[in-house]
């Protein structure tokens, strides 16, 4: 189903003043910012439909809705949002850079068939932010009263889900620790008795069977390639993953997917079969193991496109900058703090200090 673009596809006027409403993380419907009226919206189920990843391979636009979308590329940065088209100004939710009148392009996207709303607002995105940034001994005293958030900015952020079901075969051998007494010198010119650890290998193999169902997978290569610490808060609910509506976006930007569904599928299935190796190696058992080989076979691969809340920021402390991401479902926090060198050091000298101790004590 094709749709075309049109100004007033995320224009929703507010029925009291006529006013945009916006998607509102506290009320959960939507809100006018002006006069306070609320509009709800339907939280469904309906239309989430997993794609047969195979067909992927041969051309996925046709598999899914697409939608025409105004999309502002940084002339910075080179991430690509998707804005709202009547927009006089939009400032790059990833290098804070603040563009004025941008040249938005019309691109031909798949629509989402997924989203989480936010359910972080903007002042307790804040709020978790100050509890996170006092909340590290070794960073200065002053931190949490000298950070400034500058720039905080809702975003959505692509996603892609992956199912598909896992079936391994395994063979290796399995090493049980067993100790027998061995005769050794006392130095003196004796003997002594000492029990000497050895291992015992038993061939083994197996099979091992597992559905995975919603491998969570970043399509945004901007977002991983300049923050290392993404994975810390990627861990969102999915059982909260409601019907796509256009609508949740208003008043918030939404990333454009960088990495395609491809691509994604790669880095899924490489870690559905390193969990099935360790799956195998479970079942191998033993004290150790050597010469595991595993072979996975996959099936029933489906994938799905979602959206999910970010909130992507940066703070100011002593002229420098530092990043830091929240999670806009569940309110985790990640990023770079700095350190303080009085307590870094205060921290290795008292490392010193017991390991010295410990030498003492040994030599006593």
């Amino acid at each position: 189903m094709e749709m075309s673009a049109q100004i007033d596809s995320f224009r929703v006027p507010c029925p009291n003043c006529g006013a945009q409403l916006t998607f509102s993380p506290e009320k959960q419907q939507l809100a006018c910012v002006h006069c306070g009226t609320t509009e709800a919206i339907p939280f469904t189920k309906e239309k989430l439909q997993e794609r047969p990843l195979h067909a992927a391979q041969t051309g996925f636009q046709s598999l899914a809705a697409t939608r025409e979308k105004r999309v502002f590329g940084c002339p910075n940065c080179g991430a690509r949002t998707t804005v709202e088209t009547d927009q006089p100004t939009i400032t790059c939710a990833f290098c804070g850079t603040k563009n004025v009148n941008p040249e938005a392009v019309t691109t031909r996207l798949i629509e989402p068939a997924g989203v989480v709303p936010f359910r972080l607002s903007k002042q307790q995105a804040l709020e978790r932010f100050k509890g996170w940034v006092g909340d590290d001994w070794f960073a200065p005293s002053d931190l949490k009263a000298g950070a400034i958030p500058d720039n905080i900015r809702g975003v959505y952020i692509p996603f892609w889900t992956f199912d598909a079901q896992a079936d391994s075969d395994w063979q290796g051998e399995a090493g049980f620790y067993y100790h027998v007494p061995v005769s050794v010198s006392d130095g003196k010119g004796g003997t002594v008795q000492q029990q000497q650890r050895r291992v015992r290998w038993e061939y083994r193999n197996g099979y091992h069977s597992a559905f995975y169902d919603d491998v969570l997978e970043m399509a945004s290569r901007q977002l991983a390639g300049q923050l290392n610490n993404v994975v810390e808060v990627s861990q969102y609910d999915l059982k909260e993953v409601v019907d796509y509506d256009p609508r949740f976006l208003l008043g918030w930007e939404a990333e454009v997917y960088s990495i395609d569904v491809a691509e994604s599928a790669q880095q899924s299935e490489a870690a559905i079969r390193q969990r099935e190796e360790n799956a195998c190696a479970n079942q191998m058992g033993g004290d150790v193991q050597r010469n595991l080989r595993v072979s996975t076979r996959l099936s029933q691969q489906t994938f799905k496109h979602i959206l999910l809340p970010l909130w992507v920021c940066a703070y100011v402390y002593n002229g420098k900058s530092y990043r830091f991401l929240i999670n806009g479902q569940t309110g985790r926090v990640a990023g770079n703090r700095p350190k303080s060198a009085l307590k870094v050091g205060i921290a290795i000298a008292l490392f010193v200090l017991f390991v010295l101790i410990l030498i003492f004590l040994a030599k006593k």
